[in-house]
């Protein structure tokens, strides 16, 4: 193919449309590529931050087995990206408020009636952290108490199977800005 064929046959103004187009695409393309690092750099970074697992012991399932969060804490380390080297706080009055602060998200084996509730919340608000509530297999019931408590709060998710658990832990760190960055 000759070139001055192909240029001859265009004029100026096919010629300026024709790379107006692949302006538009090529700065289209590095915007989207730019953000989707943006989304990769931060998740990479969130990854690093410790996850923070609270499940007050009381509740069985309908399969009888507890409500200890052993089989999610083990789904969670065997996905491979999230730290959860603190394991499972069962004892509420253990918690100590840096653990709270220094959690890049927190997570709460929820059970219908469960003590320190109220508590438990005050110190997650005041952490300004993400919260998932994890409802074992009781669907997205609460007590319209704690309800009340959690629509107060911008940063919480409601979920109750272990993928599911992952996948919005994966989706908030990537989408989560902390206060630092």
């Amino acid at each position: 193919m000759d070139i001055n064929k192909v240029t001859s046959a265009l004029d100026i103004w096919d010629l300026l449309k024709w790379l107006f187009g692949l302006v538009i695409f090529v700065v289209g393309f590095i915007i989207i590529f730019w953000r989707a690092i943006k989304v990769f750099f931060r998740l990479g970074r969130n990854l690093g931050r410790k996850v923070f697992i609270f499940c007050p012991s009381g509740g069985k399932r309908d399969d009888g087995s507890g409500k200890d969060m052993k089989r999610e804490l083990g789904v969670l380390k065997s996905s491979g990206f999230f730290d959860v080297s603190n394991g499972i706080i069962t004892d509420f009055h253990s918690i100590e408020p840096k653990d709270i602060e220094g959690a890049g998200i927190i997570v709460l084996g929820y059970r219908k009636g469960m003590d320190d509730f109220d508590e438990f919340m005050d110190m997650v608000k005041k952490a300004n952290r993400p919260l998932v509530v994890y409802t074992f297999e009781l669907g997205y019931s609460l007590d319209e108490e704690h309800r009340a408590k959690l629509k107060d709060y911008k940063w919480y998710a409601l979920s109750s199977m272990p993928l599911r658990l992952v996948g919005d832990l994966f989706a908030i760190m990537a989408s989560y800005k902390y206060d630092k960055e």
